[in-house]
Formats: structure tokens, C-alpha cells, sequence
């Protein structure tokens, strides 16, 4: 930009700067204010909320990354996870994955404690929040998991006829202003203590709003998620290697030949959920299995997290 490009656009700067310190504060803060959660009693609620279309100037519907959350003897572990982005490497990951390969109850339960969980974040508007009603009208981002892609997936991609002679669905972009779709969220508590959203669905197709000012005022709040993705919202492999040591309460990367547990037992401790997106996230103990010296393959029926550690381990 040369110098009278400059002079010409200085009168925007203002509006820019604001921008850039509001953005600045909701990510220094504890709770950033941007993001709508659903509230709850006892791992019960509901509401309905529209997932919106892409912010303008951006090409995303969603935002999706993977995060790490466990807790150490030196404190909690609440970074994103760098394999977030194409070919970059998570010091992490790696060590879950020598857990994972070196076998054991004891390893395999710290690797699903500490396991990378995959989020999503979309713009939302809230059509109805009974337990907050001023939330009503407006737009926020809302971080969800894997289960409720899957339901956006579905509408958007039907699967087949489960059995013949039944109609194929038409595809539905819920995500659209004129013909998608209001979501109605449900959490429910299961078994196990965990809630669920499986009793969530997706409205038939309706118009967002009744005019086009309306709706162009919905769109002109949305926030932008290219911001979750960039490569500026992640530490780099030696800043998350150093963090992830000193919540451990190791000085130096134990050597797979001594065994990773021997280190790292008795620093992590025992998995917590501390959002209600996780609970979707955790992985259910399996049955024993017996440790071998070779690399062993994961089960069928294990999530791609696991896959991802084995992927690792085979590098």
C-alpha cells in the first residue's frame, strides 16, 4: 500500500482498530461473549436455534479444528491442537500415540484422557432460549461436536434408504436463510450420567425472517471463524511441547524404551468433562486386551481419534 492509498482509507482506521480490541478482549477473557451455550439443569435443556450461512467475505460454514483438554499436577491443558492444520505435528499426539502402541489399561486410559476432541463453530441465530429469553433474535457462535455435525451432515447429504421401497430424502442446506432449517437442540442426561443430544432435530424448511432487511441485518452480525483456523490461534510444536511438560510435571520427553506411564501417571489426573460438547467426545472403557510386544491395530469399532494415534505411532 503506498502512502496516498493510505491517507485514503485512514478515515476507516478507527472502526478497524475497535474491531481488533474487541476481538483482542473476548479471547483474553474467561468467557468470551460472542459464543452462545445452552443452559442446562442437572445435564437437561432445550432450544432452538438457525445455523447461518457464510460470514461476508469468508467461504465457511463452519470452523473445525481439534482441541486438548486434560488436567495435570501443574495445572490444565487447554490448547488447540496444531494437526488442526495440514501437515503440522502435535507433541501431543505423539505421546499418546507411544501410550497407545506401548499397550495397557494404564496407557490407554491416560491416551483417551488426553486425546485430541474435534469442535466445530458455526454462526447461530437463537430463535428460542427459554432460560435466557434476551438471548431471542440474535447472533452468536456456537461450538458443538461431532454428534450434531453428523445431523447437519445428514440433512445436507441423506444417507440411503435403510430398507427397500422406502423414499430417498432430498437433501436440505439447513444452513440456507430462505430454505433451511430451525434446529430444535435437546440435552438430555443418559446413562451413565452423560448427556446426549440424539433426541435433537432439524424443523421442516422455513424462511428465516419475513423480509429481506431483516434478514440482511442477520447477516450483517455474523462473526467471522476464519479466525479459529488460522494458523495464529495455535501454539507451535516447541511452545504446546514446553506447556505440555511443565503441566505434567516432567523436564524432558520420557523415552519410549522406559515406558511413557512410569512419567506421566501419577501427573495426570482422571479425566473431567468441563463443557457439555465433551460429553459426546468421551470414549467408553473397553474390555482388556492382551498387551503384545508388536503395534497393535485398534478395534472396528474405535473412534478416528484412536486411528489417529495408531496412524502416528506407525510414522
Amino acid at each position: 500500500m503506498d502512502f496516498k492509498s493510505m491517507m485514503a482509507l485512514r478515515k476507516n482506521r478507527i472502526g478497524k482498530v475497535q474491531e481488533q480490541l474487541e476481538k483482542e478482549s473476548n479471547k483474553g477473557s474467561f468467557e468470551d461473549t460472542r459464543f452462545w451455550k445452552l443452559q442446562h439443569t442437572e445435564g437437561n435443556g432445550s432450544a432452538i436455534i438457525r445455523f447461518l450461512p457464510e460470514t461476508n467475505g469468508e467461504d465457511i460454514l463452519w470452523a473445525k479444528y481439534y482441541r486438548h483438554e486434560f488436567k495435570g499436577q501443574n495445572g490444565w491443558i487447554m490448547d488447540n491442537c496444531p494437526t488442526s492444520i495440514t501437515g503440522q505435528k502435535c507433541p501431543i499426539c505423539e505421546a499418546n500415540s507411544i501410550l497407545w502402541n506401548e499397550g495397557g489399561d494404564e496407557n490407554e486410559k491416560l491416551a483417551r484422557d488426553r486425546k485430541r476432541k474435534l469442535k466445530y463453530i458455526s454462526n447461530i441465530l437463537v430463535v428460542k432460549d427459554a432460560a435466557n429469553p434476551e438471548n431471542e433474535g440474535k447472533v452468536f457462535l456456537y461450538q458443538y461436536g461431532k454428534m450434531i455435525h453428523d445431523m447437519i451432515e445428514a440433512k445436507i447429504n441423506p444417507p440411503e434408504p435403510e430398507f427397500k421401497g422406502e423414499a430417498q430424502k432430498e437433501p436440505v442446506d439447513v444452513f440456507d436463510f430462505l430454505e433451511g432449517c430451525n434446529f430444535r437442540l435437546r440435552m438430555k442426561k443418559k446413562g451413565g450420567g452423560y448427556p446426549t443430544y440424539e433426541s435433537s432435530e432439524f424443523d421442516s424448511p422455513s424462511q428465516i425472517a419475513e423480509t429481506d432487511e431483516e434478514i440482511e441485518a442477520i447477516w450483517n452480525s455474523q462473526h467471522s471463524l476464519n479466525e479459529f483456523v488460522s494458523p495464529d490461534n495455535f501454539k507451535s510444536y516447541d511452545e504446546l511441547k514446553e506447556r505440555f511438560h511443565k503441566v505434567l510435571g516432567v523436564t524432558q520427553a520420557p523415552s519410549p524404551n522406559k515406558g511413557v506411564v512410569e512419567a506421566v501417571e501419577e501427573s495426570v489426573a482422571s479425566h473431567q468433562v468441563n463443557n457439555q460438547e465433551d460429553y459426546e467426545e468421551v470414549i467408553k472403557p473397553k474390555s482388556k486386551r492382551v498387551t503384545k510386544p508388536a503395534p497393535k491395530p485398534i478395534e472396528e469399532d474405535a473412534d478416528d481419534e484412536m486411528a489417529f494415534f495408531n496412524k502416528l505411532a506407525e510414522e
